[in-house]
């Protein structure tokens, strides 16, 4: 490297597609545990579903994949209604989605994600009272 930084732009470069090939084999490598969980699933009811279907819901938000992610957070909370980090990032979630909207100008949307937000909110709020 120059006095100046000259072949900065090199490195910064080489990261960048170091990083895309990286992120392209993490998500490869959680789409493949996707599936092994998927497949692990079959024949498990109440608290060991939903644990599966955390697992799942994380690795999707964790890609962005926010609709498959809530997918499995919702199927999760009907498995097992206890509120906790699935349904933390699940208002996290809707709440993405709700701005999303906002920014498209979605009036509907709007309301469907702030209805759901409210929902989890007294669902909460209920258990917290012993509801």
């Amino acid at each position: 490297m120059g006095l100046f930084g000259f072949g900065k732009k090199k490195e910064s470069s080489t990261k960048a597609s170091s990083n895309a090939e990286a992120t392209a084999l993490d998500k490869d490598a959680a789409l493949a545990k996707i599936a092994e969980l998927k497949g692990q699933l079959e024949g498990k009811e109440g608290v060991a579903a939903a644990n599966v279907l955390n697992e799942i819901g994380k690795l999707y938000a964790d890609m962005d994949c926010v609709d498959e992610a809530i997918e499995a957070f919702e199927q999760s909370l009907e498995q097992n209604h206890v509120m906790g980090k699935a349904s933390a990032t699940l208002v996290k979630l809707y709440n993405k989605k709700r701005a999303a909207a906002a920014e498209a100008k979605d009036d509907e949307g709007i309301k469907y994600y702030l209805a759901k937000v409210n929902e989890m909110l007294a669902i909460s709020k209920n258990q917290l009272r012993g509801m």
